[in-house]
């Protein structure tokens, strides 16, 4: 049994429209496929609700960097919530700060209409991402160029705080030290694992917070970004495409079914 978990803005949905137009043919491929489609993203449950509707999907998805875990069933979902919660983790801000050394703007205290503009999303589904449960995702109020390497000592300097800080294709995200992307899905294939012979795991993303994913399946692929670069994970295995964004997602769901991946 193949599982495939995918990153959503920049590699399931357009970075700018997010539009999953050219995604469609990877997915209508991996339901041919019977492969399940496991959505992991730094969106809220309601955000990743309402598109795991439009796509008919019947799987679970990891919500808010793998803060939460939703599993369908009985016409609804059971959803588990890691780490301190919102509340907790807002009481880091400050901490944050000092670490970073420059003011943040979290999303939590932002209107609708100022985060629908910063990020383009309609006003209604900006309200839905700012329903958080878990996770804080923010901007610097002075942008600066931040590298892998400097997230890696910000969270060392977090680590006695059970929090940690990654970046996304768009914002910085405060989460809980022991949550992330890569421990949500090892509690996905476990449930899978229940009585199946084999599990071969891959994953897509985009971004530095998919690396934890990435590094945990058996076949991973980076999709470029809309400038044609390609996060470097340093995952000697890793498969990059060629296409961009969506459509790299439906290239690396085609050379998964094909075999064609690095290994």
């Amino acid at each position: 049994m193949i599982i495939l978990f995918s990153d959503l803005d920049g590699t399931l949905l357009d970075h700018d429209t997010y539009s999953y137009a050219s995604a469609l043919p990877g997915i209508i491929l991996l339901a041919k496929e019977r492969i399940p489609l496991i959505m992991v993203s730094s969106k809220t449950f309601d955000e990743m609700k309402l598109l795991h509707g439009e796509l008919g999907l019947d799987t679970p998805f990891i919500f808010e960097n793998g803060g939460g875990l939703a599993l369908p069933g009985n016409g609804g979902f059971d959803v588990r919530v890691f780490g301190p919660g919102i509340d907790g983790l807002r009481r880091l801000i400050p901490e944050v700060e000092s670490v970073i050394g420059s003011a943040v703007r979290p999303i939590i205290d932002m209107t609708a209409e100022s985060l629908a503009e910063t990020t383009g999303l309609p006003l209604e589904r900006a309200a839905l991402a700012m329903k958080r449960k878990t996770s804080i995702p923010f901007l610097l109020s002075e942008p600066r160029n931040v590298s892998p390497g400097d997230i890696e000592s910000f969270n060392r300097s977090l680590a006695g705080k059970n929090a940690a800080l990654t970046r996304g294709g768009r914002f910085f995200h405060l989460i809980a030290a022991d949550s992330g992307k890569g421990a949500a899905l090892d509690a996905v294939i476990g449930l899978y694992a229940e009585g199946c012979r084999e599990i071969v795991t891959a994953a897509v993303g985009d971004s530095e917070n998919d690396i934890s994913m990435l590094e945990r399946v058996d076949r991973p692929f980076i999709v470029r970004k809309k400038n044609g670069s390609a996060v470097d994970t340093g995952i000697a295995r890793i498969t990059v495409t060629e296409a961009q964004g969506p459509a790299g997602f439906t290239e690396a769901v085609e050379k998964l079914v094909k075999g064609a991946f690095k290994e």
